[in-house]
């Protein structure tokens, strides 16, 4: 399905980090283990879009590791 809303998507990564806060994953990572248990089956543009958009508000923050971009919940503080 379709449709989804970069809003909802990122609320669903932001619940799913509240009940697994030490979870980090790549993009892929975050689509297949996060996403579609639950049943939200967004594209990765969505989902790239999401995780930006919950980095501005200082949810999660990403690194790098090698050429992968992995996604946590926010731990530094500025």
């Amino acid at each position: 399905m379709t449709g989804y809303s970069v809003r909802a998507v990122a609320d669903a990564i932001a619940s799913f980090l509240g009940a697994h806060p030490a979870c980090a994953d790549s993009i892929e990572g975050i689509q297949q283990w996060w996403l579609r248990p639950l049943g939200i089956t967004p594209p990765i543009d969505v989902i790239s879009r999401a995780l930006d958009l919950l980095e501005i508000e200082q949810t999660i923050e990403s690194f790098h590791i090698g050429p992968r971009v992995i996604w946590r919940l926010r731990t530094s503080v500025d």
